[in-house]
């Protein structure tokens, strides 16, 4: 396959051109082992969500380094080091931004681009203390992101609804603020791009949900964020509560009735915060910031009937390490109300659960938003629970995002 064929629209050369001496200071050197390491991790996190007919021609993209090597031609040809951060941070806009529209951006909306993500990088001064290695963790990923975003919509001839909304799923979640200052919250994951929610549920004001809470509930929505941390970028959809006394709370993992908000607010003060509504616009307010922040698109988490049931094979997106009791990556339902958890070794991920012995199996039931865990050898846990807008196959345990097994 001629990788260069492919006809990826990404404006790099006009891109590379403008790039100035003074980013010159703002750049890492690549080790190839860790590229290497880089490519197979980020790779692996993608190739479920490549579609089955370009899953092949986009795995020989990413099969060797070969990936970066376009995106280093382009710049050298423009006569530039390909590894200058605002370069990067500028190409991963333009390329998710040519692929929402389906267009090549014109040489005056690249440059404002540029000139634009190039400023901030120069107001806000960035850590270029920093070790190249956890740079390269963070550029890498944006590179390999930005590439398979194009290569799957050129590949799908320009007709890939999905990878669209993926792109501006993307988009959406870009900080360069985050990137540039390197989020507070550290990760020792590699990219993980997570489903998009598929449907969007705005807020609507509504009567105070019965609840335990002393707080009083107003809704559950989710957003999705990307988070930089030393080993690379990482999406992911977080879940905001919004009570009825204009405070919000950030990534649940106990159930809602659960919640002793005066302890919490003393012992996890960042995840907490103020919210009001705007128009369609949720502003929220984060005191140990001292910051706001406007929210244009959440979607709502849904609560499930009292009683509900789940059937199936599911998927962890990041494990499921809030219990006390198990650390797993995969969770089986069933109509009988059981149900088994099994954490996947190697690269064998078939097996039939075993409800009725196993220590790590039990019973289960759903309330609202609220999943009680009763396990076979008589312990007890309750979690956080709800299901994403789109379907009942698509749900949050505690923290832990949960997809069906393919």
């Amino acid at each position: 396959m001629n990788i260069s064929r492919l006809g990826i629209k990404l404006s790099l050369l006009i891109l590379f051109s403008m790039a100035s001496a003074l980013n010159a200071q703002l750049s890492y050197v690549p080790q190839d082992n860790l590229r290497d390491a880089i490519r197979i991790a980020q790779w692996t996190e993608l190739k479920p969500q490549t579609p089955k007919k370009q899953r092949f021609l986009t795995g020989l993209v990413f099969g060797s380094n070969q990936c970066f090597q376009i995106f280093e031609d382009a710049a050298r040809r423009a006569g530039h080091q390909p590894y200058e951060l605002p370069t990067i941070a500028a190409f991963y806009q333009v390329v998710l931004k040519e692929t929402i529209t389906g267009d090549a951006m014109s040489n005056k909306e690249v440059e404002h681009i540029y000139q634009t993500t190039s400023k901030q990088f120069q107001n806000q001064k960035p850590d270029i203390t920093m070790a190249h290695t956890n740079l390269q963790r963070v550029y890498d990923s944006l590179i390999i992101q930005a590439i398979w975003v194009a290569t799957v919509f050129e590949l799908s001839k320009k007709r890939s609804v999905e990878i669209q909304e993926t792109a501006q799923g993307l988009l959406n979640a870009f900080s360069l603020e985050k990137l540039i200052g390197l989020s507070e919250e550290k990760s020792a994951n590699t990219t993980l791009v997570v489903s998009q929610p598929k449907e969007s549920a705005p807020i609507q004001a509504k009567a105070v949900i019965n609840t335990k809470t002393p707080l009083g509930l107003t809704d559950v929505i989710m957003r999705t964020v990307t988070n930089y941390g030393l080993n690379g970028v990482y999406i992911k959809n977080e879940v905001s509560v919004l009570f009825a006394d204009g405070t919000i709370f950030s990534n649940p993992n106990e159930p809602l009735d659960a919640l002793d908000a005066v302890i919490s607010k003393r012992q996890n003060p960042k995840k907490w915060g103020k919210w009001q509504k705007i128009g369609s616009v949720l502003r929220v307010t984060k005191p140990w910031k001292n910051k706001s922040y406007d929210w244009k698109k959440w979607f709502r988490v849904r609560p499930a009937e009292k009683g509900q049931k789940i059937v199936g094979h599911f998927n962890s997106l990041d494990g499921f390490g809030g219990s006390t009791v198990i650390n797993a990556a995969m969770v089986a339902f069933d109509s009988q109300g059981r149900f088994a958890w099994k954490t996947v070794k190697g690269g064998n991920t078939s097996w039939k659960p075993i409800y009725s012995k196993s220590a790590s199996a039990g019973t289960y039931e759903i309330d609202e938003y609220k999943i009680t865990l009763t396990y076979n050898n008589g312990v007890r846990e309750s979690f956080f629970f709800g299901f994403y807008p789109m379907d009942d196959e698509h749900f949050v345990i505690g923290s832990s995002h949960f997809t069906p097994k393919k």
